[in-house]
């Protein structure tokens, strides 16, 4: 295991497990972690600088996600997410996506309605600014600004349990939209479909938000089949 797991911060007042459990959750969701992959208790512990039992609850909880499958004579071994756990995650995105976009057209403000435009605005210049016109990477840049804008919208919907579930599908999809917004045309379309839904959020209509959201969401699923690498 040669990824790079850091020391747990001492000013870190959350329990170990649920730390070592975060880490390596988005080790595998940045493709720091790949299928196959094993995870030795020992070598987490040391490089985490904690005891192993932390480590063992942590594989267990990403054992019970379907993150990590437990080999027989071989251990803990990486699983990462799979086509069929992709569409789940998918069709959830789907439904909860489009609530969350049905109230927050409700409450969300003039000043995010105008932060929204600013930032699809950049997230443009960022798709423009590169000049591969088939494949592109999943920059840091747009990965911020389309983070900013799912943030906007999430907060706007003043639905905590819907804000804790959706935080959760969008731990999941940072994997998924480097193969689902992997080619420059599909980032070009989502941005139409991006400013469309801010459209009706800016008419306060919350029929109209709903669907374009659920629309773009099957969109994103669509092109995240068409991209993915056979298994």
């Amino acid at each position: 295991m040669n990824v790079e797991l850091k020391p747990v911060d001492p000013q870190d007042l959350r329990p170990i497990r649920d730390i070592v459990f975060e880490s390596i959750r988005h080790a595998i969701f940045d493709g720091k972690l790949k299928k196959g992959d094993h995870l030795v208790e020992s070598a987490v512990a040391e490089k985490m600088k904690v005891s192993r039992t932390p480590v063992r609850e942590a594989l267990r909880q990403l054992e019970s996600e379907g993150l990590v499958v437990n080999v027989p004579r071989k251990g803990a071994v990486v699983q990462g997410i799979s086509k069929e756990d992709a569409i789940e995650i998918y069709d959830l995105r789907e439904v909860l996506e489009g609530l969350v976009a049905r109230l927050a057209c409700l409450n969300i403000t003039d000043e995010d309605i105008d932060r929204l435009k600013y930032i699809l605005q950049e997230m443009k210049t960022t798709i423009e600014n590169n000049h591969d016109d088939k494949l592109v990477s999943f920059d840091k840049e747009y990965n911020m600004l389309h983070m900013e804008y799912n943030s906007i919208i999430l907060n706007s919907s003043k639905s905590q349990r819907l804000q804790t579930m959706m935080k959760n599908i969008y731990d999941y999809l940072t994997s998924l939209r480097s193969v689902s917004l992997y080619k420059k045309d599909r980032r070009l379309i989502a941005l139409k479909e991006h400013r469309e839904i801010v459209k009706a959020f800016e008419e306060r209509n919350e029929d109209e938000a709903e669907n374009l959201v659920r629309k773009h969401v099957k969109k994103a699923k669509e092109a995240f089949l068409n991209n993915a690498p056979k298994e």
